[in-house]
């Protein structure tokens, strides 16, 4: 036989271990369908996401490292003003505008959770219509991981964020 067909597995008999069984999951389990209501949900979010991965394209990023928000007809920042020091969000809409147009590097230095943000969104973007197209539910991943662990990481990581950019200001 010749190797490249035997490569492909042609000719030969299926694997009869699931995808999870091979990756050394649990024997049986399957990752199930989504429901219509699933899917339509799950179509949502992505269209959200990808309307913030494109309003972060189409806002100019400030070169002060924060005030972008207003071009979105949003206040000035009002502890910035009263106070000279950065709010907790002070930054983020200009360091997710950088990170959009490419500009990592310069998006950390300006709000390192801006990144974040960023980069979450670009990952859920992805991981969202992954499983639209492949029509699987979240279910097992939303019973798998700790979501109030993951929403205390990202609270710490703002805070941790604000801290730096209450010192560089």
């Amino acid at each position: 036989m010749d190797r490249t067909v035997a490569a492909v597995g042609v000719g030969r008999e299926r694997e009869s271990r699931s995808v999870p069984e091979r990756l050394g999951g649990k024997p049986g389990w399957t990752w199930p369908r989504a429901t219509r209501l699933e899917r339509f949900f799950q179509a949502l979010l992505a269209a959200c996401l990808a309307g913030a991965m494109a309003l972060g394209l189409y806002l100019t990023p400030s070169t002060t490292g924060a005030g972008t928000h207003t071009l979105l007809g949003l206040p000035p920042c009002g502890m910035l003003i009263s106070t000279g020091k950065p709010c907790p969000t002070c930054g983020v809409t200009t360091s997710f505008a950088l990170a959009a147009h490419g500009r990592f590097g310069e998006s950390f230095v300006t709000q390192p959770f801006g990144l974040i943000l960023f980069i979450l969104t670009a990952g859920g973007l992805l991981f969202t219509m992954t499983t639209v197209a492949a029509g699987r539910s979240w279910y097992p991943l939303a019973t798998r991981w700790s979501v109030p662990s993951f929403i205390m990481a990202l609270v710490i990581l703002g805070l941790l964020s604000w801290m730096y950019k209450w010192s560089t200001m």
